[in-house]
């Protein structure tokens, strides 16, 4: 089902080509950013996410219903083109909730950039600048390019969770569950390639190579055990394997 709630210039582009770039809860919370993308001629895409469960049961949900996404290629461009933007606006700083940070906190935001928001970098720089402490771009862009390099090597999985999720796929596939092999493909395939975008709009592998190889052993298990079954239910029968599957499907 398509979710694309609105999209601008995409020509002969396709919908792998863009990477998420922002999230919001409402679309209107979203339309500063596509008039801005439209005035500047870039494409971009505005999705809906899935709602699993409904309002009615649970109330408003706190997670992202609007997702934003732009080509990897443009994510400096806009950057700068929101940072212009913000300071156009000429934003009250002293009475934004950053300043209340510390200068210490402030400088984690910019070694950090990619767990902030553009506005609020944007904000920590005019910040620290009034405090007398302003920082030369060439040492904005150190820090970020040593943060870079710090999530180039991904981040490591829960070690216990990945190994819960492995004994109940393992379990579950010798049952012959059609959920388990399907999760057990899935999570190895997601430790294993799943990717992320850094502030500047490159990808990298999501996980370090120790998980990334768990994920890669966790797919190859699961497989072995599919053609395992499937070979047995060839040469014995699948009422042999699983009488529950078989009842199910026959």
């Amino acid at each position: 089902m398509d979710k694309t709630l609105d999209d601008h210039l995409l020509g002969n582009f396709s919908e792998n080509d863009f990477e998420f770039y922002k999230s919001f809860h409402r679309k209107e919370d979203a339309l500063p950013y596509v008039e801005l993308l439209k005035e500047n001629d870039i494409p971009y895409r505005l999705e809906g996410t899935d709602v699993l469960i409904t309002e009615a049961i649970v109330g408003t949900p706190t997670f992202p219903k609007i997702i934003l996404k732009v080509l990897p290629d443009d994510f400096k461009r806009i950057n700068k083109i929101i940072e212009e933007e913000i300071l156009r606006n000429a934003p009250d700083f002293e009475a934004h909730y950053l300043n209340d940070y510390t200068d210490r906190e402030l400088l984690g935001i910019l070694k950090k950039q990619d767990e902030s928001s553009i506005e609020d970098i944007v904000i920590t720089k005019q910040l620290l600048k009034s405090r007398g402490i302003p920082i030369a771009d060439n040492a904005l862009e150190e820090m970020k390019q040593e943060r870079l390099i710090e999530l180039q090597k991904g981040r490591s999985g829960s070690q216990t969770w990945m190994l819960t999720y492995l004994i109940l796929l393992v379990a579950g596939s010798f049952l012959f569950s059609p959920f388990a092999m399907i999760a057990g493909i899935g999570m190895g395939w997601y430790y294993w390639k799943d990717k992320s975008v850094d502030i500047d709009g490159n990808p990298y592998f999501t996980f370090d190579q120790k998980t990334r190889n768990f994920g890669f052993a966790m797919l190859v298990v699961t497989v072995i055990i599919v053609i395992l079954l499937i070979i047995a239910a060839m040469f014995f029968g699948m009422k042999a394997i699983s009488p529950e599957f078989s009842k199910d499907f026959y």
